[in-house]
């Protein structure tokens, strides 16, 4: 008997509105500091931009945010379990106190007698009427009448009392699709070298009930730069043929930055690109393939040498897979410009620029909570336009010859006004018993 009180109290206490505000408002600020902070990043990113500074106050370094775990907000299991626990407050919310109001408020409440001194009522009194002429007012603007003996109740726009359920549904279904993310989906980072095939390895984060699958794999076929008329980057694509092993389903498809690419529910994304060297032909017979470095600079440029002739050495500089190679000596002089596909005699070397290899960035995700949290954010735009409809409420009670009528809304005053008036036009004909 003990346990069931308790729990019957726990269940009350979480039911309380004023709980389930003060979780929300606390899964917030810790989501806000989650946003500032960035999550699920290498150890050497914190290093880097969280550096340990003294006499500083609020100083937020990298060791503070390795210890508290603030890298790791939204996977964390006390920031899984808040969100559970506001979860069951929105529902017991929703069962104990939103769904009881809407039913409540399709319930008959005939009123004899109209409290005249009320505030929210808007009270009218006529003598010698008859309430066949208020009926048909409000049947004609959308009001549903009851009527019993001497006394007549009527209602409009219900399903604005919805908007609040709805809202609060809206929330669990995201709370679960959230949930459902962090459990089930996994995210894959790759670069992956122009024709060569791979597989759904280099996971960067994963649930602890996804499940990666090993018979599907893919191949990038080609690559291509769009380029501005001065010479930046508009638009970067590649060509990518995904293979399922299992069912021998097969699919190609050109991806680029905000088109991706849908495959057996996965979905792959074009990220980024690099420049990993070059293939080229020396003295018409000798092909060598020399791997480039990335200049750190605000343009992207990739370097490498050749040593020749025991003590010689040249310097090439790519800026893009289109563009022509630069060549200069090793004292830093520029010597010529290659052209790919054309042989160049340089010091007396036939060089021939066979290809530049390059990499697509590609990032492969699963994620089985996004269409609950599109969903519920589809529930909730609709909620808010229900919430314009106003819930208005008519009484009328006829004693003594006399018809006295009263009501209320909860917003939109004056088109309730306009109903109010409507009927009291019809009122005020003369019209006797």
């Amino acid at each position: 008997m003990r346990y069931k009180f308790l729990r019957w109290k726990i269940i009350k206490i979480l039911g309380n509105l004023n709980v389930s505000i003060s979780l929300l408002l606390l899964i917030a600020l810790i989501s806000v500091i989650g946003t500032i902070i960035e999550q699920n990043q290498s150890p050497d990113y914190y290093q880097i931009k969280y550096p340990i500074k003294e006499n500083v106050f609020l100083n937020i370094n990298w060791l503070l945010i390795q210890k508290y775990h603030l890298n790791e907000i939204f996977i964390s299991w006390q920031f899984l379990c808040l969100i559970l626990l506001f979860s069951f407050s929105l529902i017991i919310c929703t069962f104990s106190t939103q769904l009881p109001s809407l039913k409540n408020s399709r319930r008959w409440k005939m009123k004899k007698e109209l409290n005249i001194y009320k505030p929210i009522y808007k009270q009218i009194i006529f003598l010698n009427k008859t309430f066949c002429l208020p009926v048909y007012a409000l049947t004609k603007s959308n009001y549903y009448t009851f009527y019993q003996k001497d006394t007549l109740y009527s209602y409009k726009g219900l399903y604005g009392r919805i908007a609040p359920i709805a809202v609060h549904f809206s929330i669990i279904v995201l709370l679960f699709g959230t949930l459902g993310s962090v459990f089930s989906s996994f995210y894959i980072q790759t670069m992956v070298p122009v024709g060569e095939t791979f597989a759904l390895h280099n996971v960067t984060n994963s649930g602890i009930f996804s499940r990666i699958p090993d018979q599907i794999t893919g191949q990038v076929t080609q690559f291509q730069i769009e380029y501005y008329p001065d010479s930046s980057i508009k638009q970067f694509r590649s060509s990518v043929e995904l293979y399922n092993h299992k069912t021998q389903k097969k699919a190609t498809k050109i991806i680029k930055v905000n088109e991706p690419m849908k495959f057996d529910g996965l979905t792959i994304y074009q990220t980024d690109w690099q420049i990993n060297g070059i293939r080229m032909k020396l003295n018409t017979n000798t092909i060598i393939q020399i791997p480039l470095t990335e200049i750190d600079n605000n343009s992207h440029y990739w370097f490498t040498s050749i040593v020749y002739k025991t003590n010689k050495r040249i310097s090439l500089i790519v800026s893009n897979p289109n563009d022509n190679i630069k060549c200069y000596d090793d004292q830093g002089q520029f010597i010529t410009t290659i052209d790919l596909h054309r042989t160049q005699i340089i010091d007396h070397i036939p060089v021939h620029i066979l290809s530049i290899l390059t990499s697509t960035g590609l990032q492969i995700k699963v994620d089985y909570g996004v269409n609950l949290i599109y969903t519920s954010f589809g529930i909730l735009m609709l909620s808010v336009l229900v919430s314009y409809l106003s819930f208005s409420q008519v009484w009328i009670s006829c004693e003594n010859n006399m018809v006295t009528m009263g009501g209320h809304t909860n917003r939109a005053s004056l088109s309730f006004e306009e109903d109010i008036f409507y009927v009291q036009k019809y009122l005020s004909e003369d019209t006797s018993l």
